[in-house]
């Protein structure tokens, strides 16, 4: 039988995720609903009484929040709970995107609206020679003057 040797950065990302469930069942109610989707029942708001929320994020991706963004599981859960409590009385759903939580309005993000590939325009700035402001070089070539 061979012997697997840990590493230090080994993870098993299931175990995160279900401590995730289980510190938020203790913080408030809290449960796995379906495979990324936790249900948090009783979440505070200021002034405006409890609702629940749900969060879309897989233990992969809930992984990368505490190892890579925050470096400590209780970092990251503090995060999530203040992500939780600022989120406006339309937002029902804490979904995924770049090492955090996001609130929403529905369980996906919208696709950024990005300008279309090769629709800008790149000139060259002379030095601002003590004027405080930088003026367009025209691009060798170009009518412009």
């Amino acid at each position: 039988m061979t012997r697997r040797i840990s590493h230090p950065c080994d993870v098993d990302p299931a175990k995160y995720y279900n401590r995730l469930v289980r510190d938020l069942d203790g913080w408030t109610s809290a449960s796995e609903v379906a495979p990324g989707r936790i249900r948090v029942l009783s979440v505070p708001q200021a002034g405006r009484g409890r609702r629940t929320v749900v969060i879309v994020m897989t233990p992969v991706e809930w992984e990368n929040t505490f190892t890579v963004a925050h470096g400590s599981f209780d970092s990251a859960f503090d995060r999530v709970k203040q992500t939780l409590l600022s989120m406006k009385p339309h937002e029902r759903f804490a979904v995924y995107a770049d090492y955090g939580l996001e609130p929403s309005t529905t369980e996906t993000l919208p696709e950024p609206n990005l300008p279309e590939p090769g629709s800008g325009r790149w000139v060259a700035l002379r030095p601002t020679q003590g004027r405080g402001k930088q003026v367009p070089r025209p691009v060798r070539g170009s009518s412009w003057r």
